[in-house]
């Protein structure tokens, strides 16, 4: 894949993209990467009821707005309403994809928006390569006896992991051909800018960056937090992330509230970019207490600023932070552990940031987006 002339690249989200969220980052950086080294072969694609085509927004990025309809979650067969929508949204897709000589999709967070394209290949309707890129939850919505998920493996080109923990987990479902390739997700330091707003709090600050969803496991955060802070009366913690249906927060206020810390604990709701990449320039340390992570991309943006990192041993993020030299971890749940790994920090200011240092000159040797990049190109174009 050296020019425009070998056809273009879709980066397909099933969703509106917002970059409120990790993949949408992730496809955002992976874009711009594209364009910097081959102008004009990468668009984004994004699943569409309403409209169809290409625009180009306010930062240059393009976008196809395309739809491919899933087939109902669950269902073994068409059914006649399915049958109908399919038939009516494939000659357009099909259109669109030859109108922009669209020859690679590569699907991020893969639903069952993969299989009408899976179908148009198995027909001869269009000719080009299917790549799948795994980022987490959405392994646990593929059902390897599903013959939708069947036909969508038996189709697929390439299947990618952002971890080397996640492709294990992709492996295990026994549907896909081949070896999973493991693409970490990367960081442009150049464009994870800061804007000049001003901080929610005065003085030292605990940030936490994560959906608000019980699997960020703030709850834990806030635990810990309660038993060092009398310790660190100048200390606050502040949380950042995107809100769902509210319910998990609305927990977490009122969690917040009765231990007594609401003056302490700051809860911000959906900010751009430049918001999170101030606050974690500015921030004593980044606390990533999830449950579950697939890779933990909010670590290599603490990396690159110099923030030091406690965070739990799950999923990818070992694979980030492979041994105490560059960060602290410690086991998921255990809010003892983590408020003894914070305190440690804090007691120990040259030791962190000597972590921090190490830690953010691995990441800018291991998971630059110009790593990414290459590594999704390698897969893109089927090289080995």
């Amino acid at each position: 894949m050296t020019a425009r002339s070998q056809g273009g690249v879709l980066l397909f989200l099933p969703w509106v993209f917002d970059m409120l969220g990790g993949v949408d980052v992730v496809v955002d950086r992976l874009w711009h990467g594209l364009e910097r080294t081959h102008p004009g072969v990468g668009t984004i694609g994004v699943q569409d009821w309403h409209q169809s085509g290409v625009h180009t927004d306010a930062d240059g990025r393009r976008f196809l707005h395309l739809n491919l309809p899933a087939p109902e979650a669950g269902a073994s067969r068409w059914n006649p309403r399915y049958a109908i929508t399919l038939l009516r949204r494939l000659p357009a897709a099909r259109r669109l994809l030859a109108e922009h000589d669209i020859r690679v999709v590569n699907f991020h967070f893969p639903r069952g928006n993969v299989y009408p394209l899976a179908l148009m290949k198995q027909l001869g309707l269009w000719r080009g390569r299917i790549v799948l890129s795994f980022h987490g939850s959405d392994v646990r919505e593929v059902d390897p006896r599903s013959p939708f998920w069947q036909q969508i493996a038996a189709e697929t080109d390439e299947v990618t992991a952002c971890s080397r923990a996640l492709a294990g987990q992709v492996e295990a479902l026994g549907l896909f051909k081949g070896a999973v390739r493991v693409v970490h997700n990367g960081i442009d330091c150049d464009k994870f800018v800061a804007d000049d707003a001003p901080l929610p709090v005065a003085g030292r600050y605990i940030l936490n960056v994560g959906n608000y969803v019980a699997g960020k496991a703030q709850d834990v955060l806030v635990d810990a937090f309660a038993q060092i802070a009398p310790a660190h009366p100048d200390l606050n913690l502040v949380c950042i992330g995107g809100t769902l249906d509210g319910t998990w927060l609305a927990g977490l206020r009122d969690k917040v509230a009765k231990l007594g810390l609401g003056e302490r604990v700051v809860f911000l709701e959906n900010q751009p970019q430049k918001r999170v990449a101030r606050l974690m320039r500015f921030a004593t340390a980044l606390a990533h207490a999830s449950r579950a992570e697939s890779f933990g991309l909010v670590l290599i943006e603490a990396g690159v600023c110099g923030t030091p990192v406690v965070a739990t041993r799950v999923g990818g993020i070992p694979e980030i932070i492979p041994s105490q030299e560059f960060g602290v971890l410690v086991e998921a749940g255990d809010v003892a552990a983590l408020a003894t790994a914070l305190d440690d920090l804090l007691r120990r200011p040259d030791e962190a940031a000597a972590r921090a240092g190490r830690l953010q000159t691995r990441v800018l040797n291991t998971f630059s987006v110009t790593a990414m990049t290459q590594g999704y190109l390698s897969v893109l174009s089927g090289q080995p």
